[in-house]
């Protein structure tokens, strides 16, 4: 299954911004992020994983391979759902760009 969320790009950014979803199996689905996650696009990301977190997924998987920003927004909310993972359930975030990497590395949720 795959699902495509807003698609609009963001007013400061000539990356349109898109997120998708691809259910693997079911217990794991693949949330899949492109453009930049901000105070604007970083709503659609946390509405995606809280409506996931409601379903029998159990192994979450998001994909930040297609994204060049992310901002505190999206760290907090990627920060507050870990918080509200039930036992056993996994999240593991995919993120290859080097820029978007050190964001993470510097708000320390590298590990």
């Amino acid at each position: 299954m795959l699902s495509r969320g807003d698609t609009s790009s963001s007013q400061q950014s000539s990356t349109p911004f898109g997120i998708f979803l691809r259910k693997l199996d079911t217990l794991t689905s693949v949330i899949s992020v492109e453009g930049e996650l901000d105070i604007s696009t970083a709503p659609s990301l946390k509405w995606m994983l809280v409506d996931l977190l409601k379903t029998d997924s159990t192994r979450l998987v998001v994909d930040l391979s297609l994204v060049s920003f992310v901002d505190s927004t999206t760290l907090s909310v990627l920060v507050d759902v870990t918080r509200k993972l039930d036992a056993g359930v996994r999240l593991a975030i995919v993120c290859a760009r080097p820029n978007v990497l050190k964001i993470f590395e510097y708000a320390g949720l590298d590990g």
